[in-house]
């Protein structure tokens, strides 16, 4: 693909790989759809400021788009799971962590925050960052679904001292839910070095250039990708000295 330069007669030719399946894309903007949706009934129902909204016919219509949501929330990864199973499993293993993800670590606050150059270990086709927020949102999700069925169904049923746990788990949950889904957020949405993520869950695909930087190991193979790593490292360091 070609793309030229506004103002100019110059072209450049952009080679676009894929990255997301259509399934993959349309379930992550559900999740993210019902997500909000629940963040939004749920802070009303939890912040005292708002009790106003969670009372009477407003309240219950709040209960109902919560529990709806919920419903839809739930059903995303089963969908997958169902539709794409292979897939899935291939996503699940490539979730592991290893030591590259303590040099992602350990240069991402500088790298993404501060916009510092930093020396960043080749990433799979999740980065570090991403991985954190897989795991973090599947393991929510899977509390999610057990909190919110005992609170849903066991008002009335349960002792109170498991439902009060529940209720407790629950919240908490939502806390570092939305925490890490403001960081995907800013990272994915507006920070300038990671634009191409927003492209490849619209569109499906990232250009060669962004998986080569962002996605070394998915790109070019685990060995490769530490070869040439540890290749410019070197010539870093060479460089230091000389200068």
């Amino acid at each position: 693909m070609s793309v030229r330069v506004k103002g100019t007669d110059t072209a450049i030719r952009i080679r676009w790989i894929p990255r997301y399946t259509a399934l993959e894309r349309y379930l992550h903007w559900g999740h993210t759809l019902t997500f909000i949706l629940l963040t939004m009934t749920g802070m009303v129902l939890f912040f005292p400021f708002l009790a106003p909204l969670a009372r009477g016919e407003a309240g219950q219509f709040m209960r109902l788009v919560h529990r709806i949501s919920a419903v839809l929330f739930a059903a995303v990864p089963i969908s997958y799971a169902v539709l794409q199973p292979r897939r899935l499993l291939l996503t699940l293993k490539e979730l592991r962590f290893g030591r590259d993800d303590l040099g992602w670590l350990k240069g991402a606050i500088p790298y993404y925050l501060l916009g510092r150059h930093v020396d960043m270990p080749p990433q799979g086709r999740w980065n570090t960052g991403e991985k954190m927020n897989a795991v973090i949102l599947v393991s929510g999700t899977i509390i999610f679904v057990i909190t919110g069925a005992l609170m849903w169904f066991g008002k009335g049923v349960l002792p109170v001292g498991v439902f009060q746990a529940a209720v407790i788990i629950h919240d908490l949950t939502m806390f570092a839910t939305v925490s890490m889904f403001i960081i995907h957020f800013y990272l994915a949405v507006a920070h300038p070095l990671m634009w191409q993520s927003l492209v490849s869950m619209r569109y499906g695909v990232i250009s060669e250039s962004y998986a080569r930087e962002h996605h070394a190991k998915w790109y070019y193979g685990e060995e490769r990708a530490k070869k040439l790593y540890e290749e410019a490292k070197a010539r870093a360091a060479a460089q230091g000295k000389a200068d």
